[in-house]
Order: C-alpha cells, then structure tokens, then sequence
C-alpha cells in the first residue's frame, strides 16, 4: 500500500508539471512572446522533464534497484498516454509515437536511476 502511495504521487507531481509547463507556453504563445516552432518543440521536450522528476521523485523514495522502478513507472505513464491518445484523439500506434513512448520510458529509468543514487549518497 506504501508503494501505491508513492507512485500515484509521483505520477500526480509528472501529471502537474505536464499541465503546469503546458499552460504556460500557452499562455506565452497566445501572448505573441513565443512563435509555434517553440512550442512545437516544448510539446516534445516536456513529458520527457515530466517524467524524468516523477521517475526521480519514485526513485529517491524507493529502497534498491532503481532502473526497474523506472521501468514500472514508464510502463503505467505509456498505457495512461495510449489510452488518452487513442480515446481523445482517435490514435494508435504509429513510429513517432512508438518512439515518443520509449524516449519517455528511458527519462523515467534515468530519473528513477539518479534518484536512487543520490538517496543512497545522503
């Protein structure tokens, strides 16, 4: 039940940086500060700082072997992202997804991998 707790926090916290981040360069594109091209490139960039934190805050929780809480974590972010895709915008599988889901799952190792390391150097 601990472990439950930790990681709907965690995925709650990479939930609110998405939409954080996201309004934000709303905001600044509707504003004229920032052109489409950054935006464009921020909707990329994003879910990778997203759950890069969500990956390191699981990891800095967790007690060994951070890379397969990493693994997890990506896993459950990548079925709530299909499922939100295919059901809000008619998606499915296609190569720029595919490689989108696994560069998200390498973020959530690589947070959840120095999360640890950095709890165990404490």
């Amino acid at each position: 039940m601990l472990y439950l707790k930790k990681l709907i926090k965690s995925i709650g916290v990479s939930i609110i940086i998405l939409l954080l981040v996201t309004f934000l360069i709303t905001l600044l594109n509707y504003i004229n500060i920032i052109s489409l091209t950054i935006v464009n490139a921020f909707s990329y960039i994003t879910p990778f700082i997203a759950f890069f934190t969500g990956g390191f805050l699981l990891g800095k929780n967790s007690f060994n072997k951070g890379y397969l809480e990493g693994i997890k974590f990506g896993l459950i972010n990548i079925i709530l992202l299909f499922i939100f895709n295919y059901l809000a915008f008619d998606q499915g599988f296609n190569i720029v997804n595919i490689i989108l889901y696994l560069l998200t799952i390498i973020s959530s190792i690589l947070g959840s991998v120095i999360g640890i390391n950095l709890k165990n150097s404490d």
